[in-house]
């Protein structure tokens, strides 16, 4: 039996007959009369009915034309109905395809029952209404208008997109002559004589597009024109769009030859699709990159080509990693992969690679000192201590701030341990009209709790023994007319947060042992890192206190969400500390990049005291990653006649995974390489490399 297959243009698969199924939901006996027929059809309103029994199913069907035939040909209504049996059964969820001399069609689900039917002229008018409707979709989706007219050049039809790019709805141009609406220097007749003309410029309603005037035709014969077109601007910007991508591919072709580095794109399904930069052929093992095209970098890692497979732990954890690849010849790779999402969905890999084999001999090409980076950095800074950073999400929150200093709202950051809150809660201050008064700085979890409040509020003179017999001012009267920070907020005793209220309340205070308040002018910045909510909850925090410093609440993001800001960071630290303690040391870029991979839990902090660490105790001029490595991964194993010592109780899965860490750590510092650590720890490489990422996270 011949067919046709019929492709649906929509979505990634087929229209399929279960789309465009009815439901079986009565059908004829086979034994009925031409009278019993006719009642059936009148009393359900069907043009069409299936005929069959329990034992052999669904068998044929009579429609309505044949029915009124017999009839007429019998005259006698009790005589059996005859009917068709050109049918036939099909999968529910198979492509629709039509067959040769078949009006009627079932469908069977896969327990083998008939899930509904349909006939095969309803089926090709639901499919060419469904194409319709998709042509006209991707039409307007993709911005082109389109408008035909008749012989006579009357305007018979436009989409939606023409009506958005005219500036015109249908009811002002349908029927209207569209030769004498136009400003065209073409001849229209002659697309009535077959011509087509392409990339004509026109306007109508000044608006200006760019397209093609083709004739429209039925059964062979011009019956009018078609006119498809776009905004011409539109056309321009795709030109100069397209020159600007083909401009900046070669520029960066160039640069990252220039800079050694190799930039390898993988798609989803783990195929190589593109290779360029400096091919690093000692690497693959290959002469030209070309050969490497549509391989399978799952296949590559389990061939000994490279390990780890960077590209495999990029897609799993949707983020962009940093680590060190070692390839079968024993060269070693600094690889940065970095994953590229279409919407939710991931659509490749971008992998930035740099041979680190020889690292001490290219160390005079590749050292980054804060001198020659510091031009290249977008950096801000207030006056004190500076707020350095290039990530957007910076640059957004510092805009917030700048916003919020313009008022006296009381500010609470939120923020986790090492964020810099008390470098935020300065900038703020700078940038408000009360940068010229005293900004003052109170820890307030450092405080002695018998202090806290002399220390906060002052006191006067004999308030208690040992006082000054001058008495001393706090800090809320030394922060009058300028702005206090009050850290870790939290750490206030129950009853001192009463006091606090009333200063937020009153705007005044009372000295220890005194009589008299003073009123105070001062800008009050909070900050926690605790969850002051649950806090609330725990009645370990005043509520009232809490909605009083609840105002302006800001977070700050901890510094892996802002990966961007760790280089420039890095680079400012080294600078202080090189000023500090009078030296010249300089960071490479591949030692940036591992600090750049790693995930920073004690934040700012963290890395401000890494960077101090790496300066004091590297020897050489330059810190490399041979000096990061330790730094970063530098928890050393409790080892007792070769057994490790368990000093404390803890679950056994935790404990497994803190003894995998301090054997990797350990392995890592004496052997250096992932395959040498493999070797002698009696795992695979890829093993280890799942460890070394984990770690990192």
């Amino acid at each position: 039996m011949s067919f046709l297959k019929i492709l649906a243009f929509g979505g990634d698969s087929l229209l399929v007959w279960n789309d465009i199924l009815q439901p079986v939901s009565i059908h004829l006996p086979i034994d009925s009369t031409l009278q019993e027929a006719l009642d059936f059809m009148q009393e359900s309103k069907l043009m069409r009915l299936l005929i069959g029994n329990e034992q052999q199913g669904i068998v044929g069907y009579i429609d309505r034309s044949s029915l009124l035939k017999q009839i007429q040909a019998s005259g006698n209504l009790q005589e059996q109905v005859e009917f068709q049996k050109d049918i036939v059964k099909v999968p529910v969820d198979s492509p629709i395809t039509f067959y040769h001399n078949i009006s009627v069609v079932l469908g069977v689900d896969q327990s083998g029952n008939i899930a509904g039917y349909t006939s095969a002229r309803d089926a090709r008018d639901r499919l060419g209404q469904y194409k319709l409707e998709q042509l006209n979709h991707i039409f307007n989706s993709s911005g082109i208008g389109i408008i035909t007219t008749d012989s006579h050049f009357e305007v018979s039809f436009m989409n939606e997109t023409a009506e958005q790019i005219l500036g015109l709805p249908k009811s002002v141009l349908l029927y209207r002559n569209y030769k004498t609406l136009l400003t065209i220097d073409k001849d229209l007749d002659e697309v009535l004589s077959g011509k087509q003309l392409l990339s004509v410029e026109s306007s109508i309603n000044f608006k200006r597009t760019s397209g093609n005037f083709s004739p429209l035709y039925e059964h062979g014969k011009i019956i009018g024109i078609v006119h498809i077109f776009s905004r011409r601007e539109r056309l321009g910007e795709a030109v100069n769009e397209l020159e600007f991508v083909r401009n900046i591919t070669d520029d960066l072709q160039a640069i990252y030859s220039s800079e050694n580095e190799q930039i390898v794109v993988v798609n989803h399904a783990g195929k190589i699709v593109r290779i360029a930069g400096t091919f690093l052929q000692e690497f693959w093992q290959v002469e030209h990159p070309e050969q490497l095209i549509e391989s399978d970098v799952y296949q590559l890692e389990k061939a000994g080509i490279f390990y780890p497979n960077i590209a495999d732990l990029c897609m799993t954890q949707k983020k962009k990693l940093s680590l060190i690849q070692e390839s079968k010849s024993g060269r070693m790779v600094w690889s940065v992969a970095t994953p590229v999402f279409h919407g939710d969905k991931l659509e490749k890999v971008v992998i930035l690679s740099r041979d680190i084999t020889g690292i001490h001999m290219l160390r005079s090409d590749l050292e980054v000192t804060p001198a020659s980076d510091a031009s290249e950095l977008t950096t801000k800074q207030v006056n004190h201590k500076k707020l350095v950073y290039r990530s957007q999400i910076m640059e957004s929150l510092v805009d917030e701030l700048k916003h919020i200093a313009k008022v006296d709202s009381t500010v609470l950051l939120v923020g986790e341990s090492g964020v810099g809150k008390e470098v935020f809660a300065q900038a703020i201050h700078e940038f408000s009209q009360r940068k010229n008064e005293p900004f003052i700085r109170v820890n307030c979890g450092a405080l002695p709790e018998s202090l806290i409040e002399s220390e906060l509020f002052g006191y006067e003179k004999g308030a208690f023994t040992g006082a000054d017999q001058k008495g001393k001012p706090g800090m809320f009267e030394m922060a009058h007319k300028g702005s206090i920070f009050l850290d870790e907020v939290t750490e206030l005793p129950y009853n001192m947060q009463v006091k606090l209220l009333r200063v937020l309340q009153e705007k005044e205070i009372m000295r220890v042992g005194g009589t008299r308040t003073f009123p105070v002018d001062v800008r009050i910045i909070v900050a926690t890192n605790q969850n002051m909510k649950e806090l609330v909850k725990n009645q370990k925090f005043r509520e009232d206190l809490y909605y009083r410093l609840y105002v302006v609440p800001i977070e700050i993001p901890p510094l892996r969400k802002r990966i961007a800001d760790i280089i420039p960071l890095a680079i400012h630290f080294l600078k202080e500390f090189n000023r500090m303690y009078g030296l010249e040391k300089s960071i490479n870029r591949d030692a940036l990049h591992m600090l750049e991979g790693y995930s920073w839990p004690g934040n700012v902090r963290e890395l401000q005291n890494v960077i101090e660490r790496l300066v004091v105790k590297t020897r050489a001029d330059s810190i490399g990653t041979k000096d990061v490595i330790p730094n970063l991964f530098k928890e050393e194993p409790i080892v007792r006649e070769n057994k490790a010592v368990v000093l404390d109780i803890m679950p056994l899965k935790e404990a497994v995974e803190e003894v995998e860490n301090q054997l990797i750590s350990l392995a890592l510092k004496k052997y250096g390489t992932a395959a040498r650590v493999a070797k002698i720890l009696g795992v695979s490489p890829a093993t280890v490399s799942r460890r070394m990422q984990r770690r990192l996270q």
